[in-house]
Parts: structure tokens; sequence; C-alpha cells
């Protein structure tokens, strides 16, 4: 039976996020906001050299300082190596809190904790650090060539990712077409509005705390707990607020930093990264460079894909090999291709490091993927639509390497998409604007994109929720999912109403607290909705039985007979006979001397995959380069939509990071292997008066698996955006765009070389 009939009218209507009125007031209390007594500033020395080895370090005067109460370096560094990213603290370890090693311009030196910010940042001025330049690389290749000097022990190659199915060869044997091109994609800066801060407290006791607006405060936890050699019980990290994360906020950044200062201390220091700070020294979004072969059947059908992509993983591990799985399993499925093979060279660089961001590498995938398609279209003189319907999968299919979809309607969603885009007018419109060869042209493309809703299949991917019903029949969800704005949290709340029959604004959340909450993997993999909301929904199923159980017993009837609605529990007959939750509670505490508590651990039954196609019309000024977005569409397969304002906002949002990734935005580094932009506003972040009209629609699907029948959208979200926008302007000049992010000057070589043809 489908479970998308909403009793309780609470799902499938629209309800602002957690503590909205504290945001928007600016009442909210972020780890930046908090001060503890006798709480210490930190400040840290940063590495100006791309590669280098400590000779000598000196710290006396900055420990001679008034006010400074203690300085740390490598020399008071634990000599445990860490991966930084919460996923799996064990994978590849290569990190220490401070190295007589540099790797990056950014890189941890020492770091000074004092009475105030502006007496450690003189303290910093006066650490006197001898340096010994190393040869560096920026690049994966040339880190991975022959003689490079090695970044760690061990060379620069981190790991050699293979996956493939069918027979390549065969394929492109049979194939009479075959299409080849170099696409390359740079990182780029994650731009939460909260920088990365932490406050740590390591008290008496020996117990260690830290507030941190982490994604993932069970996995830094456990990092902790290796780092410092302190069991778990001893350790206590909690998210008091997020403002915004994007994956970056996943991995160890401040939070050893300041755990290591407070324990040489005995006094809470807290350490805040500036703007500047935090773009040169926390993660980035992966560059790559991707090699893509395709071999085509003269009736359109892709036979063949051979797909090579170099990562830069920057100075440190961190989440790189995952994400070169993960974009390896995502590889398989959007087109039905029968013989494929993706390869991936993760490279340590003497860049910031590279984790996870949103798409966790399927957007720099799928630009490629989608633009070698439209190459495709163009040079066979195909329609994109109809070649991209001949080539994607349908629902309940199966790919390559036996993974079932689940009801995967990525088709529907290009044929809905073309329809509310107006796709033939707008063709229509670029072909008659190429031929007035006037100043603007007008381009219009589309792409598609598949995300994945869990991490089944990858380990154990479980969230834990505990329902406690409070004397007066309220409700508190204790739960360690992490909400960074975009609702996770919410949903939870909707569907334990949704179940119980008690109104939201009876239901009380307390999230992401090592000490408090049940474990939960981490709020990355789009899993919020469908894991996390997966275990609120167990968890109110537990607790409805035990209400059902004590309501029963007070009006003496079968449960069946009862229904959860109005904060009470009422005769299914409409007789209008019931009694209200705190009648319940009461029962239960004075005639079972029992408190209701329902706590559960909820593993995801599939990874069902969510789908989107985004078309989008450009206009090209061929004078200047410049490129407008004009229209917008994108239609999304997200199963069950469960609160339609949240999912239209993650939507609009993964629609304008995807703009700025195609159009503006991008890290780069001088001949000193600096980062040049230092700038929130260097980095090309699209703006609100950028943006171009914009029509969403989401299919009216449903996700056996999922709560309610939802599956994901947040990351699927920015998936298809750069790949539509650089396929709008390459159909706008006739003449294919390779490298992201593009710019006037790039539009101007393109539209040079298409003269000089």
């Amino acid at each position: 039976m489908r479970e998308d009939e909403f009793q309780n009218g609470v799902l499938g209507k629209s309800h602002p996020v957690l503590n909205v009125n504290s945001k928007v007031t600016g009442n909210l209390l972020y780890t930046g906001d908090m001060k503890l007594p006798g709480m210490l500033y930190a400040q840290v020395l940063f590495s100006p050299f791309a590669h280098a080895k400590i000779k000598s370090i000196d710290v006396s005067a900055a420990e001679a300082l008034e006010g400074v109460h203690g300085v740390v370096c490598y020399r008071d560094s634990p000599k445990v190596r860490y991966n930084g990213n919460g996923e799996d603290s064990s994978f590849k370890p290569s990190e220490l809190v401070f190295e007589d090693v540099v790797r990056y311009v950014g890189d941890k030196v020492a770091a000074v904790a004092a009475e105030t910010p502006l007496i450690a940042a003189s303290a910093i001025k006066l650490i006197q650090v001898e340096y010994e330049p190393l040869p560096f690389y920026l690049d994966p290749e040339e880190a991975l060539a022959e003689g490079a000097c090695p970044i760690h022990e061990g060379g620069n190659l981190m790991e050699e990712v293979c996956l493939s199915g069918g027979d390549l060869d065969n394929g492109f044997a049979e194939a009479d077409r075959i299409f080849e091109q170099t696409y390359r994609v740079p990182p780029i800066h994650h731009a939460a509005l909260e920088p990365h801060v932490s406050l740590a407290v390591y008290d008496p006791d020996g117990k260690l705390t830290v507030y941190t607006p982490s994604q993932d405060v069970f996995g830094q936890r456990l990092n902790l707990s290796k780092i410092f050699s302190l069991p778990m019980n001893r350790i206590r990290v909690l998210n008091p607020a997020m403002g915004g994360g994007f994956g970056g906020k996943i991995d160890l950044i401040t939070e050893p930093v300041a755990a290591l200062l407070s324990m040489k201390c005995g006094r809470p220091v807290k350490l805040v990264y500036t703007r500047r700070q935090d773009i040169s020294s926390s993660t980035t979004r992966h560059g790559e460079t991707i090699y893509i072969r395709t071999g085509v059947k003269a009736d359109g059908k892709v036979i063949a894909c051979d797909y090579k992509v170099y990562l830069s993983a920057g100075a440190h591990s961190g989440a790189t090999s995952s994400v070169a799985w993960a974009a390896g399993g995502k590889f398989f499925k959007l087109f039905d291709i029968p013989n494929m093979r993706y390869r991936a060279y993760t490279a340590y660089t003497n860049c910031s490091v590279a984790g996870a961001m949103r798409g966790f590498g399927s957007p720099q995938l799928f630009y490629a993927f989608n633009s070698q398609l439209n190459q495709i279209a163009m040079k066979m003189q195909f329609d994109l639509p109809s070649l991209m319907k001949k080539n994607l999968f349908n629902p309940n299919d199966t790919d390559l390497r036996g993974q079932n979809l689940g009801n995967y309607r990525i088709r529907d969603c290009l044929l809905r998409g073309l329809e509310l885009f107006g796709w033939k007018d707008a063709w229509k419109e670029q072909q008659e604007s190429g031929k007035a060869k006037g100043r603007y042209r007008i381009g219009v493309g589309l792409a598609a994109g598949p995300h994945a809703s869990s991490l089944f299949g990858v380990f154990a991917d479980t969230t834990g929720v505990m329902l406690k019903m409070n004397e007066d029949g309220s409700l508190t969800i204790f739960t360690g999912v992490s909400d960074m704005g975009n609702g996770s949290n919410t949903i939870q709340m909707m569907l334990v109403s949704e179940v119980l029959g008690i109104s939201m604004d009876r239901i009380a959340c307390v999230k992401t607290d090592t000490e408090l909450t049940l474990f939960d993997v981490g709020a990355y993999a789009s899993r919020g909705t469908y894991v996390g909301g997966g275990a609120a929904l167990k968890a109110a199923r537990e607790m409805k039985e035990k209400i059902l159980l004590e309501a029963s017993e007070i009006l003496g009837c079968p449960a069946r007979e009862l229904v959860l609605r109005n904060n009470g529990v009422w005769m299914a007959d409409g007789s209008g006979a019931g009694i209200s939750m705190d009648r319940i509670a009461a029962h239960a505490h004075n005639e079972h001397e029992k408190d209701l508590v329902a706590a559960v651990t909820f593993g995801s039954l599939a990874v069902p995959i969510s789908g989107g196609v985004h078309l989008v019309k450009v206009q090209v000024d061929t004078k200047t380069g410049e490129v407008k977005p004009l229209a917008y569409t994108a239609v999304h397969d997200v199963g069950k939509v469960l609160n339609p304002a949240s999912v239209e906002g993650q939507l609009h949002g993964g629609i304008m990071m995807g703009l700025g990734y195609a159009l503006s935005e991008e890290l780069s580094y001088d001949e000193k292997g600096a980062l040049r932009q230092r700038r929130l506003g260097d980095c090309g972040l699209f703006r609100a008066d950028q943006m171009p009209e914009i029509q969403t629609e989401f299919l009216d699907s449903y996700e056996s698996t999922g709560p309610y029948g939802a599956k994901s959208i947040g990351e699927c979200a920015t998936v298809p955006s750069a790949a539509a926008v650089a396929n709008a302007v390459s159909n706008a000049l006739g003449h294919e765009i390779t490298r992201l992010p593009i710019r006037p000057n790039a539009v101007l070589e393109a539209i040079y070389s298409e003269a000089v043809k």
C-alpha cells in the first residue's frame, strides 16, 4: 500500500525550518557568538610556502608576550596521523595537527592562545620560522610525473580507481563514430556564510568538549579520540548551529588546533577563521582534468564510454578517495550504455586540501558527460533531446554494475522539462539569432544528472532517533542529524507530527550532540530525508504503538479502533470520544511507572536514485564575451515532496551554485603556489541580481523504500546546472566549451576560433 496519503495534513504542506525566527532576527547563537568564562582566543600562523621543511622555529618571543597563555607547533603535536574527513578517520591518514613539513600556502605552522584576539595576532608575528623550500606541484598530472618530489612518503599517487562493465574494446569497434575531448574544472570555495570556527574546552577531569558547526559530529569525535588518545566517553562534540556547510564542514579544520591549545592552557579556547583564512586554509571542491572518449552508433545510441580523470587531492588525503569512488558509481547511473570504463587517478598536490562539496564529484563528472553528448548532437546533427531520450534509463532499470535504480524518472523529467521550458521555440530563437549575426546571440542548453539518496552498499548507513513524551503530552526528538539550514531536522519533526498527530509547535528538537543523541553517519550523501527521515518515521511508529497501548487501556477498546490526531487519541468512528496526550503520559507514569520513550536505529534499505533535468537560455555578448542567463527550468524526481517550500528552496540554491560554477567561480594559484583569491568578492560567487527567471517542477512520483515515498534533492539540485549552461553557450557559439568557468575571454577565443575556420 502506498504511504503517500497524509492523514494528519502535516506532510505535503510547507513548514519553515527549525529556529527560523531566531535566524532571521539574528538571535540564534552560533559557535562564533559563544563566550565561556576564562575563554582564550586563538590565532594560527600559516605557511607562506607551497612546500617546505621547517628547519627551525622559535616561539619564545610569542610565549613571553603579556596575555599569551600558550603557543603550539609541531613539537607539541600528537604524532598520530589522521584523515580530516569524518567519513572514515582511519582511511589513508596523512595529516598531523602540526608537522615540520608544510605542503601548501596556508598550511598550519603554529598557533597561539591569548587573552584577546589582538594579543594573539601580535604574538603570531613574533614567531620566527626558517624554511627550506621544496619542489611543489599544483597540477595532478605534474605531481604524478616520473621523478616528481614526493609530497607524502610513498609518492604522490594516492589511489587509482577503476570500475567497468561490458567489453569496451568491442564497443568501440562497433561504433560508427568516436568522439574524444578533454575537460578542465577548477577548485572552488564553499563560501558558507559562517566561516570555520570551533570552541574547545578541556576540563580538569580530562574531558574534551568541542563546540563546532560540524556536518559530522560523530565522525569528528572518532577523529579527535584517535588524535588525542582519549576514549569517546571523554569527548563531546556538539553543533549549536550551522551557517551553511555544502560539504565543507565535514572535515576537521579548526577543531584539533583549538583542542590542543585548550589542553595546553587548561582554559576554553575559541578559534575563528577570517574569510581570507577560510578561503586559503579550509577545503575546496576538487579541481579535475577529465579525458572522455565515447562511441556512438549511427542512430545515436551510445555504446561505449571511456572516462579518465585526474583529481587534485591537495596537500592531504581528506575525502578525495571517497569522491573518486562515489563519482565512479554515479558514472553508470545516467545513460544506459552497454560498455563503460571509469578510471580515476587521485594525486597529492601542493594546493589547499580538496574535500566534499555539494554533489561529491558529480558536477565535474556530469559537466563532461553532458558536454560530450551535446558535442555528439552537434557533430552528428541530432536533436539533443532526442539523443538524450534514446540513452537515458527507464524506471526500475538496473545499471551496468547490477544496481537497481528504483523508481528513477529521469526520462519523465526530460519530457516535462522540454514542455515547460518551451524547447522548440527556444531552439528556433537560437537558430534565428545565429543567422542574424548580431552582437547578441541566444543559446539554449540542457543537461541531466542523477544522485543517490543514501550510502547503502558502501557501509552501514544508520541514523538513531529517540522520542520522549513529556508530562504534558508534548514531545522531544533527539537526533544526531546535522542541519545546514536545508531542513533535515524539520522533516524529521514533520514525520513525527504526521504519525503521532502531535502538532509541530509541541515538538522540540535536541540535535547533533554526541553525548545526548544517538549515532548518525553524517550530513552528506543527500541522506537527510531518506535516512534521517526514515529513522524519525521508525521511531514515530514505535512510539505510536506505545501510545495506542496506553490509550486502549484507558478507553477500554482495541487499538485498531483508535486514531492519533489533534494532540490526542480518538475513536475512529467519529463519535468524538477520546483523550489528550497529557492523560496518556500521566497514565503511563502513574499506572505503569514508566516514561513513553522510543529509541531506534534505522539503516538505509536501498540507494534509490534521484534525478533532474535542467534547461537554460543564455544571451552571449559577442563583443564583450559576457554570458547572461535569461531563463531557467528545472524538473526533478524527488519521490514524494514532503515539505514543498524546503524542496523548492534547495533547488533554487542548487541552481545558483551551478550558475556560479559554470560562469564565474574559481580558485587559482600564482607562480609561488599562493591563491590569487583572497576575499569573498574574488571568488566569483553568483549574485542575486544575476539570477535568471526560474521555473521548477517536481514529478508526482513515489519511492517505495523512502519515508512516505520521499528521496533526495539536496545535491542533485546543483549537479546538472553547469553542464546545462556550458551546453547553452556552446550551442550559441557553435563551438564546444571545454573549461569552467566560462569567462568572457574564453567566449571571445571561441568566437575567434570559429571565425578563422
